[in-house]
């Protein structure tokens, strides 16, 4: 498996990227194309097409920012699920720099549970924190996550840190966020 890192809509894996984007996360948690392409040109995001030869078998976007390596979404495509390839790309991430740091649903159904175990299996462990992911787009809630991380949790003061530099600086790559003639 081969990444490629997308940095303009214009790329050719550009498409189905975002149609693996668009069919893996719920609408809140998914930037409009508009955000999207000003969060390419932001040098420390990530959009990476996870490639079998030619074909994009997933997609990971993630932002490598101050000591943090934050994983924003991760999808495998339908066609290539069950078969290790979220196991192997999650093992190629702890040979990036910083904390690696993702968000889930909190653990209370059978898909979450599963997911937070998958998670676990690869060294990652669930934070205490209580933590609370803002929508990207207008009219959507916030939503309550959990925080995971490998090997160890954050401290409260890294917590803090991390949680600063969503709510405080990523976050302007939403819609509801940006300001206005951006």
């Amino acid at each position: 498996m081969k990444a490629h890192r997308i940095r303009s809509v214009k790329d050719a894996y550009w498409e189905p990227v975002w149609e693996i984007y668009q069919m893996n996360f719920p609408k809140g948690e998914r930037r409009r194309l508009f955000d999207q392409k000003r969060t390419l040109r932001d040098p420390r995001y990530h959009c990476t097409a996870l490639l079998k030869g030619e074909f994009v078998v997933g997609i990971l976007f993630y932002w490598q920012i101050e000591d943090f390596c934050f994983i924003e979404h991760l999808a495998i495509h339908e066609a290539c699920k069950g078969n290790g390839m979220g196991t192997r790309i999650l093992e190629r991430l702890k040979e990036l720099p910083g904390r690696l740091v993702l968000e889930i649903d909190p653990p209370e159904d059978g898909v979450s549970i599963r997911r937070k175990k998958f998670y676990e299996r690869s060294g990652f462990v669930l934070n205490a924190h209580g933590h609370v992911n803002l929508p990207l787009r207008i009219g959507f809630e916030e939503l309550p996550l959990r925080v995971m991380t490998v090997e160890a949790p954050l401290s409260e003061e890294e917590y803090q840190v991390f949680n600063g530099i969503l709510n405080q600086d990523l976050i302007q790559y939403g819609e509801a966020y940006r300001e206005i003639g951006a």
